[in-house]
């Protein structure tokens, strides 16, 4: 067990008071750097007093010689070499709050201030940052607990005690948080009906159908991370009977069995668990209970997720080893801001990829999974966390560490489905247009989709069901088509979404089918809708005719067999090169110049391709080439971003009776007549014409003949 009596103190340690008030530089009345020094504060302590610390093997002091030595080694070793004790301790403190230095969350840095050395503008006189932020911590109890919200972390997220609290949240969200009332109409088709034998800790599992009952029940949100030990089967179903059949609680996976345990824990008879309560290989039900997941969840009395687990085999209620993870744990003195200057006790710790997002928040099924969920209970690294629309940051809604959840992770969600219709509620009682609101469901959307494409699939194919659910409850807002992850009135300017990979980390192009090339379903990998938005006001090319194919016709936001678009705008042919360090694109004009005219190549500098995914072959240093088409879809308007954009597009094999040429996409185009990497000379250079590069290449396509295309 790690608690706060294994924090170290010693008599160096206890020098370092944490007062945030002692912003005055030592020795100092210069105000010129005061840029410099906000945030900072200074300890009353040297670096001489630091390296005595070291010989008596104070925990901090040692960390501190370390850290500085490691990331600064060449200025440290002449600091150590002079006058240490006109060397000062320094650091900065962080605030979620964000608009106060209180409470106090964490220790950006800890720092040197060397008296004599020269003024920096950025830096002031500190001449080293070891930047491993620490984390800042305190007894409930504590006189400093006003100031310092971060409590210690409860190892034991399973125990008696802990479940216990657990209840009392749902019990305290179900009376009395007026705003997270539901009224329950429904229960999944399947059912897992849980009880507790005795008290011999073993428990009875039942499946179950549900018919017209309706009784509270839990839904788990988990990662499978491989196959299930145990899950539902068509074969398994044939022994049901009487609408139940006993499940061997022993052989069910340890996520599945925590879950089980914390239903109970909850007061709850009913989980839903979706290994278990959908037969994985009827593809029928699995294709008519996902188009499920959204009542599932939103019916949900609560959503249990077993966020700090990559496998559905490891659980969530282990103890937490904070022995094994902690790297730093010490004890200081803080300096209460009251009119006393009362000293309470910070505790300062670094805990190993405490920062890092829990493992749940990589997989694109679990997205939705949290979003239509009413009320949420997380088993995370460091603390079990309740979340509902009521929570908030308040205190009590966790069982340690922070308040609130980190939301510096790329795939943080920052709103839940609630809150989504008070918004909707809040603007049509505001008399806001449905234009308006449509624009802004739009713009949520956008969000949703940044947020769900970096999040990993086991099964690629599942790219579009796997959003499906979020996409029903949009539409349920909107009068709109769902075209495979895109919205038919937004188009065709939203079909210049972008994939945000480097070159290094750029994703094969699926071999088996996702979804159209024009949608970002049909490929992997994190996009962004900027160029999107950046060309909708002056939008060029026209959507002319639309041909969906879905898997199941009755599952209009699920998988598409197949999706044409046909367009009407400008084309121009060109060629698209890739050698060892760069993409380029040069023009094929319909006057028969060759590929590597010199008059084309200057396009080079102004036309850049973005990539869907890597469609050259890897491993080669030789220069590879692909005949391509640019379709223009608008013009960039946005502050940073003018000029042409549009898809780059390769011709698709066709019947020879079609009277259309049809394309893939293989990714997008801009033509930046911004950019700030031009040179003057660049963009002063006229051609034959006397008209500028730039120009020339921004009204590329102000001359092209329109063409009618379609796009798989």
């Amino acid at each position: 067990m790690f608690d706060l009596t294994n924090y170290h103190s010693c008599q160096y340690c206890q020098k370092f008071v944490i007062d945030l008030g002692n912003t005055q530089p030592p020795g100092d009345i210069n105000s010129d750097y005061e840029e410099a020094v906000k945030g900072i504060f200074f300890f009353d302590i040297t670096l001489k007093d630091v390296l005595e610390g070291v010989s008596s093997h104070c925990h901090l002091c040692v960390w501190l010689d370390g850290a500085w030595e490691k990331r600064h080694s060449d200025i440290y070793r002449v600091l150590v070499k002079g006058s240490t004790d006109r060397v000062t301790i320094c650091a900065e403190s962080y605030s979620m709050s964000l608009v106060d230095r209180y409470p106090v969350d964490e220790l950006l840095f800890i720092g040197l201030w060397e008296h004599d050395a020269s003024v920096d503008p950025r830096l002031g006189k500190c001449r080293i940052r070891c930047h491993d932020v620490l984390d800042v911590l305190t007894a409930k109890d504590d006189p400093a607990n006003q100031f310092i919200w971060t409590r210690p972390i409860n190892c034991r997220p399973g125990s008696a005690e802990n479940l216990a609290l657990a209840r009392r949240w749902l019990e305290e969200c179900l009376h009395s948080h007026p705003n997270c009332w539901t009224e329950q109409s429904s229960m999944p088709m399947r059912i897992l009906r849980v009880d507790k034998i005795g008290t011999s800790g073993e428990f009875e599992v039942f499946i179950e159908h549900t018919h017209d009952k309706v009784q509270p029940f839990a839904a788990l949100s988990y990662c499978w991370g491989g196959d299930q030990p145990y899950k539902t089967t068509r074969s398994r179903m044939k022994s049901m009977k009487s609408d139940s059949l006993r499940l061997p609680y022993e052989k069910l996976a340890r996520s599945v069995q925590d879950a089980i345990k914390v239903t109970l824990g909850l007061g709850l008879k009913y989980l839903w668990v979706d290994a278990l309560c959908i037969i994985q290989d009827d593809d029928g039900d699995k294709v008519e209970q996902i188009a499920e997941m959204p009542r599932i969840y939103n019916q949900a009395c609560v959503t249990i997720v077993a966020a700090r687990s990559d496998r559905a085999v490891m659980g969530f209620l282990d103890e937490i080893d904070l022995a094994k993870t902690t790297r730093l744990s010490v004890k200081l003195p803080f300096r209460c801001p009251d009119q006393t200057g009362t000293l309470g006790s910070a505790y300062i710790t670094y805990i190993e990829d405490s920062r890092e997002p829990e493992p749940i928040h990589f997989r694109a099924w679990t997205l939705q999974e949290r979003y239509l969920s009413n009320r949420y209970l997380e088993f995370g690294r460091n603390q079990m966390r309740w979340t509902c629309a009521s929570s908030g940051t308040k205190d009590g809604y966790c069982d340690g560490w922070k308040r609130e959840d980190s939301d510096s992770a790329p795939t943080h969600v920052l709103f839940i489905y609630r809150e989504l219709q008070q918004d909707l509620e809040d603007m049509a009682s505001r008399g806001s247009s449905a234009e308006w609101i449509a624009e802004w469901i739009w713009g949520r959307w956008d969000a949703m989709v940044h947020h769900y494409t970096p999040r990993k699939l086991s099964v690629l194919t599942d790219r579009s069901l796997a959003i499906s659910g979020i996409a029903q409850v949009f539409g349920s807002h909107i009068k709109d088509d769902y075209l495979a992850g895109l919205w038919k009135s937004t188009l065709p300017s939203f079909l210049c979404w972008q994939v945000t990979l480097d070159e290094h980390e750029r994703l094969p192009r699926p071999v088996d089918y996702q979804g159209p090339s024009w949608s970002w379903t049909g490929i992997n990998g994190p996009v962004n809708f900027i160029f999107a938005r950046s060309c909708e006001r002056d939008c060029r090319a026209v959507l002319l005719d639309v041909d969906i194919q879905l898997v199941n016709a009755y599952a209009k936001y699920g998988s598409v067999r197949r999706g044409i678009l046909t367009l009407k705008g400008p084309l121009i042919e060109a060629t698209w090169r890739r050698d060892t360090t760069d993409d380029s694109l040069e023009l094929r004009t319909g006057r028969d110049s060759k590929v590597d005219d010199p008059d084309e190549t200057p396009a080079t500098k102004f036309i850049t391709v973005f990539p869907d995914a890597n469609d050259f072959e890897m491993g080669t240093g030789t220069l590879q080439s692909i005949k391509v088409s640019l379709l223009q879809i608008g013009n960039c308007v946005g502050l940073k971003r003018r000029g042409p954009v549009g898809l780059v597009l390769r011709r698709a094999p066709c019947d020879a009776t079609h009277s259309r040429r049809r394309f893939t996409r293989l990714g997008l185009f801009h033509i930046n007549t911004r950019s700030k990497g031009r040179t003057d000379d660049e963009t002063s250079n006229t051609s034959g014409d006397g008209v500028s590069s730039a120009r020339r290449y921004a009204d590329l396509f102000e001359k092209v003949r329109q063409e009618v295309i379609e796009i798989e």
